[in-house]
């Protein structure tokens, strides 16, 4: 059940992210919506562990199906344990009869977006979902059918996963019947890409799979061998943008340790191990780099460069520190997926590159002068008194830097 938190919580983010994106919430909120939540005390922090262990030996058995029942408080305090782990944000859950409201604020630091990203949904029973009744964003109100267009993508992958069964809502508790599987976050991950895609998209991790079986031992695999050869693979398809978003994805899972099933795939075979993919001899950069690209093929380059940067300043308040390198890998990413998917031309283009194989430095800058492990404080006195424009002055050299590299230099025409 948390696997199914994590994503469902996952999923909102973009969909916060996306409507950012949209331009609706360019007036961040100077305050957060949901206060604060006192720390958990000792009970419930054991509470907490238990559930959560309690889930883990459960799910760890064979296929079944299952009722979640939790009350405000519980529900509240899972989400808000979630969110913790960025220390990003907060979240507030209220139930009632048949409906339920969620609000969420995340907080966005640096002067350029400075405030609030603050989330109000109203949420009513359906069949078998729950529909999107109303949506606010930093005080802005979001029309019902865009609310319901942000969520679509989520709910019918839900839908055709075949996971999610019924949600109910009572001024008591929240009930939720799932069935669990064995694959179920992998036929989840089906599930969120379009119908008519995704068997290319299987089809490309089963190319995956076949070029990483032939290569010796278990030795990591560098990132642009495998860009080479899936391009390679796919120089006869008389749809290159089509093949290259679908390689795009399920490369992206890969790297990232993750395979993809469709949603009706019952099979209880395991996939084979994703080998680890590196890039500039990282495999984070490989993650970074992949990611993003799968954003840009699935939304914009602006999301996927919103998500990047959020990940980023998650981790200079207090995870691994903020990443120069990092935030390159994510703008090298979101560069190539334009220019395999762009046009037919510039698709064709990086598939004639690719015929005499790909180099790192094709694709991808090198990172050596860049910092990297900067906490907030650090982050902040590096760019001094302007931070608008020494953060914007970094960003145009990291791009000057990208666009320097030979696969991006297409000739005109």
């Amino acid at each position: 059940m948390r696997v199914l938190l994590k994503s469902l919580l996952w999923i909102t983010g973009l969909g916060l992210v996306a409507a950012l994106v949209l331009g609706l919430a360019l007036a961040l909120d100077r305050r957060p919506l949901v206060a604060e939540p006192a720390p958990p005390s000792p009970a419930e922090q054991t509470w907490a562990a238990d559930w959560l262990a309690k889930q883990r030996r459960h799910h760890g058995r064979a296929a079944s199906s299952n009722r979640l029942e939790l009350t405000e408080p519980q529900a509240n305090l899972l989400l808000n344990a979630l969110l913790g782990r960025s220390g990003q944000g907060q979240a507030q859950v209220r139930l009632g009869a048949g409906r339920a409201s969620l609000g969420l604020s995340l907080k966005l630091p640096l002067d350029q977006l400075d405030g609030y990203l603050n989330l109000e949904l109203e949420l009513t029973e359906d069949d078998p979902l729950p529909r999107v009744e109303s949506a606010r964003i930093a005080g802005l109100p979001i029309p019902g059918s865009l609310a319901q267009a942000l969520a679509e993508q989520a709910l019918q992958a839900l839908n055709r996963s075949q996971v999610v069964h019924e949600v109910r809502f009572t001024p008591e508790r929240l009930t939720l019947d799932y069935d669990w599987h064995q694959n179920m976050v992998e036929r989840f991950s089906g599930g969120m890409i379009a119908s008519d895609e995704l068997p290319r998209v299987l089809a490309a991790q089963d190319a995956i799979i076949r070029y990483a079986a032939t290569q010796p031992g278990r030795k990591p695999l560098p990132l642009s061998d495998l860009l080479t050869h899936l391009l390679q693979e796919t120089a006869n398809d008389t749809d290159p943008i089509a093949s290259h978003r679908a390689l795009i994805l399920a490369l992206a899972a890969y790297v990232n340790g993750q395979s993809i099933r469709a949603p009706d795939d019952d099979s209880t075979e395991p996939r084979a191990r994703p080998r680890l993919v590196l890039l500039r001899g990282r495999v984070d950069l490989s993650q970074h780099f992949m990611t993003s690209a799968a954003l840009a093929v699935q939304g914009t380059d602006t999301l996927s460069s919103l998500v990047g940067w959020y990940k980023e300043m998650s981790d200079a308040n207090g995870g691994s520190g903020f990443s120069f390198a990092d935030m390159t890998a994510n703008r090298a990413g979101i560069r190539f997926a334009r220019l395999a998917t762009e046009s037919a031309s510039s698709a064709r283009w990086l598939q004639s590159v690719a015929r005499a194989g790909l180099r790192e430095d094709d694709f991808m800058p090198r990172i050596d002068s860049l910092p990297e492990g900067l906490s907030q404080a650090r982050f902040e006195d590096r760019l001094g008194t302007d931070k608008r424009r020494e953060y914007q002055r970094l960003i145009e050299q990291i791009d000057r830097h990208i666009e320097s590299r030979g696969l991006y230099r297409q000739p005109s025409g």
